[in-house]
C-alpha cells in the first residue's frame, strides 16, 4: 500500500498537477510546522509518531522551498507584499518545543539556504530543565523492565504489553493520546504509576535535550525568531482566563529577557485553542498565533488561528511536494464535495487525503 501511495504522489507531481495547484493557491501562504530533526540511525520506538525528521530529508525540503517559495518571517504574513502574488508564493518555517537538535542540524541548513524561521520555545524545558511529559513517556516505554502494565483509561483498566518494538509503538500511540487529555496533575500521577509498574526510574531517562540560552541567543542573532509555546506546554483548554494570561505573559517576559528581542508570536500547545486563548494572546501582546490545522493560510483570515502543514518523518519528498502545493487541500475539497453532493466526483486515490 505504501508503494502504491508513493507512485500516486509521483504521478501527481510528474503530471504537473502540483504546479497547477500551487498557481490556484498562489494567494494563500504555506506555513510549515516541524518539531525535531535527527541524524544517524533512527529509533522506531523513540520516533513512533515520526515527529523527528531526518536531517537529509529536511535539507531536501529546504532546498525545494528556497527554489520555489519566498520564505519570510512570520511577521510578514500579516502584511504580504503585493508583488508576491505575481512571483513566488510565500512560505514560513516554524519549529515547536525548542529541541537542541534544531541548533545542531536544522540551523546550519537554514543558514546555508538563507532561510528565516521561528522556533517556539517552552521556558520550563529550555531554561528550567523540566523534560516534557511525552519525552518521559517515550523513555519509560523504551526502558520497560517488565512485560506489561495496567493503565486506568476513562474509568477502565487497560492492559498494555511492551515486549516487542511493535508492542511499544502501539502502546505509545494510545497512551500519548490518552495522557494528552489529562489535566497536568493526573498526568503526572499516571506517569509515575506507569514507571513503577514497568520497573523504570521515571526521572532522568529521556534522551532529548533543550536549546541552551547561548544557542537561543546565537540563533536569534542569526535570523531565527523566538516565539512562545507557553511556559509549561499545558493545554490552554485546561487553564482559566487568569491562568492563560499568566502563562502567556510569563513565557513572553522570560524569552524576551533571554534574547533581548520582542516575542510576538505564539504556538498553541498541542494546537489547542479557544476564544479565551485568542483574547488572552492578544491582550498579552502577541501579534499572531499558529495552530496545527493542516492546510494553507489565507492571509485574510484570523492571525491568531494560522494553520500549518505539519511535517513528519513519514513524509516522502513527493508527498511533501503534494502537501505544500495545496493539491492535498484541493483533493480533500473535491472528495468532500463529491460525498455531500453524491455526484460523480473525480476519485481520490487512497492515502492522498491524509491530514
Amino acid at each position: 500500500m505504501r508503494i502504491l501511495k508513493e507512485i500516486g504522489y509521483w504521478c501527481l507531481v510528474r503530471a504537473g498537477l502540483t504546479r497547477v495547484a500551487a498557481w490556484l493557491s498562489r494567494r494563500k501562504i504555506l506555513v510549515l510546522g516541524y518539531h525535531d530533526v535527527y541524524a544517524g540511525p533512527g529509533d522506531p520506538v523513540d520516533n513512533f509518531d515520526g515527529l523527528r525528521v531526518r536531517v537529509d530529508r529536511f535539507e531536501r525540503q529546504m532546498r525545494y522551498l528556497a527554489a520555489h517559495y519566498e520564505v519570510v518571517p512570520l511577521d510578514q504574513l500579516l502584511r504580504p507584499p503585493t508583488g508576491s502574488w505575481r512571483g513566488k508564493p510565500l512560505a514560513a518555517i516554524t519549529f515547536d518545543d525548542g529541541y537542541k537538535s534544531i541548533y545542531r542540524y536544522a540551523y546550519p541548513v537554514l543558514r546555508r539556504f538563507a532561510l528565516p524561521a521561528t522556533v517556539f520555545v517552552i521556558p520550563d524545558f529550555s531554561l528550567r530543565g523540566r523534560v516534557p511529559w511525552w519525552e518521559r513517556l517515550r523513555a519509560i516505554i523504551a526502558a520497560a523492565q517488565r512485560p506489561a502494565a495496567v493503565v486506568p483509561i476513562q474509568g477502565m483498566r487497560r492492559w498494555f504489553r511492551v515486549v516487542t518494538e511493535q508492542d511499544k509503538r502501539a502502546a505509545l500511540l494510545q497512551l500519548s493520546a490518552e495522557f494528552h487529555r489529562l489535566p497536568p496533575g493526573e498526568r503526572e500521577e499516571s506517569l509515575a504509576r506507569l514507571a513503577g509498574d514497568l520497573g523504570v526510574g521515571e526521572r532522568g531517562q529521556a534522551r532529548c535535550e533543550p536549546l541552551s540560552v547561548d544557542e537561543l541567543r546565537e540563533m536569534s542573532d542569526g535570523g531565527i525568531a523566538v516565539g512562545s509555546h507557553g511556559c509549561s506546554h499545558d493545554s490552554f483548554l485546561h487553564l482559566s482566563r487568569d491562568g492563560l494570561f499568566a502563562e502567556l505573559t510569563e513565557s513572553k517576559r522570560v524569552l524576551e529577557s533571554v534574547t533581548g528581542r520582542p516575542v510576538t508570536w505564539l504556538s498553541y500547545p498541542y494546537g489547542d485553542y479557544s476564544g479565551d486563548a485568542i483574547e488572552a494572546a492578544s491582550s498579552a501582546g502577541y501579534r499572531g498565533a499558529v495552530t496545527t490545522i493542516p492546510r494553507l493560510h489565507d492571509a485574510r483570515s484570523d492571525p491568531y488561528a494560522i494553520p500549518r502543514v505539519g511535517v513528519d518523518d513519514t513524509l516522502t519528498f513527493a508527498h511533501f511536494v503534494v502537501a505544500v502545493s495545496g493539491l492535498r487541500d484541493l483533493l480533500k475539497s473535491i472528495f468532500r464535495a463529491g460525498r455531500v453532493g453524491q455526484s460523480d466526483a473525480v476519485p481520490v486515490p487512497s492515502g492522498l487525503v491524509k491530514g
